[in-house]
């Protein structure tokens, strides 16, 4: 299932804090991020829906725009930051709001999601699975769909693993062919040396030419292999684990949060 509501509208709510209470109008480049956070959300851009609802609530900080934080981090698999999003939503609104049952809820999940992994257990099957009412407008959005994680960096790293190893193949059979080379010009000197005609060296001769060959071109490929292969599981690392940015309200302004695991 999912509940979609436009983060426009709830930047629109005259029940915000920011706008409402100091009769300031919502920035139209407010309007325009919240939107463009939820078209993101919708296509599983949870990463760059993050970055466009922060922008909005530097802008015009609101409670919706708390609640679409948190459901993009949980939606990503970032338990702690989500958790801190729950909370801050559910500190901005009053008791009876439309979507503060929905958002304990999750905050539960999330919370557990937290505790598991600070046991080193595995996560819930599915995070999202929590029963809860629909949240109508101008209230929080997105649905309850399980979170997809950080695919691109798993298959980077994947296709990082695998020239790596192809590489390490290749560059093993390029030793190989080098060391045939270099008997073969063994052999091609010391029949030299013991006056065998060219017709007996030949073969040995060309036989060698070609392990040498072919040690060059394996050893050429198998070393751009790896590199290109390293290069892919280190930015894949990075893809899935880069530094979460949690921001939220602070008195006289806006409090941003940068966390690193090391």
């Amino acid at each position: 299932m999912r509940t979609l509501v436009l983060a426009a509208a709830v930047l629109a709510a005259s029940s915000s804090p920011s706008s409402a209470d100091l009769g300031e109008p919502v920035p139209p480049r407010a309007r325009q991020l919240a939107e463009r956070g939820r078209e993101l959300h919708e296509r599983g851009d949870y990463a760059r829906a993050i970055a466009a609802f922060k922008e909005a609530y530097v802008l015009a900080p609101s409670p919706g725009l708390l609640f679409n934080l948190a459901q993009a981090y949980r939606l990503q698999g970032q338990c702690d930051d989500a958790a801190l999003m729950y909370r801050r939503y559910i500190a901005a609104v009053p008791e009876r709001t439309s979507g503060r049952a929905l958002a304990e809820g999750h905050l539960a999940t999330v919370v557990r999601c937290v505790q598991k992994r600070s046991l080193n257990l595995p996560p819930d099957a599915a995070m999202a699975n929590i029963p809860a009412p629909p949240a109508p407008a101008p209230d929080p959005i997105f649905a309850d769909t399980p979170a997809p994680g950080r695919p691109h960096g798993k298959v980077m790293r994947r296709i990082g693993l695998g020239a790596t190893l192809g590489g390490a193949v290749a560059l093993g059979a390029a030793a190989y062919y080098g060391v045939r080379a270099h008997n073969a010009s063994a052999d091609v000197e010391r029949l030299y040396a013991a006056g065998e005609s060219w017709r007996v060296i030949q073969p040995i001769h060309a036989r060698g030419e070609r392990a040498e060959l072919a040690a060059t071109w394996l050893g050429i490929g198998g070393g751009a292999a790896a590199v290109a292969g390293i290069t892919l599981l280190v930015l894949g690392r990075h893809t899935e684990h880069a530094p979460p940015i949690a921001i939220a309200p602070a008195k006289g302004g806006v409090q941003a949060e940068l966390s690193w695991a090391f």
